[in-house]
């Protein structure tokens, strides 16, 4: 994440310069809009978000179960969590 001092700004300065600013972002530099001193939201560059997305779906389907194998899953009690997490410690 590039973030610096420089791409960090008030959205209420950002909205007399948005065009400016959209030309500023390009593949991971973008800007970082704060309200209240807190981030609120992002400018991105357009490719960069989609890459990000599909690098997201990605990782969804090799790192979550299949929601077709939901009928076969349950969830497991506090006790046998527990014992799992004592066995761990051996």
């Amino acid at each position: 994440m590039n973030v610096s001092p420089t791409n960090i700004i008030p959205v209420s300065e950002a909205r007399s310069k948005l065009g400016d600013l959209t030309d500023l972002v390009s593949g991971e530099n973008y800007i970082v809009l704060t309200k209240g001193g807190n981030p609120k939201a992002a400018i991105v560059d357009i490719n960069y978000l989609s890459t990000l997305q599909k690098e997201i779906s990605r990782l969804y389907k090799k790192t979550f179960i299949d929601p077709t194998l939901l009928p076969y899953t349950r969830e497991f009690s506090d006790g046998e969590v527990e014992q799992w997490q004592k066995e761990d410690i051996l």
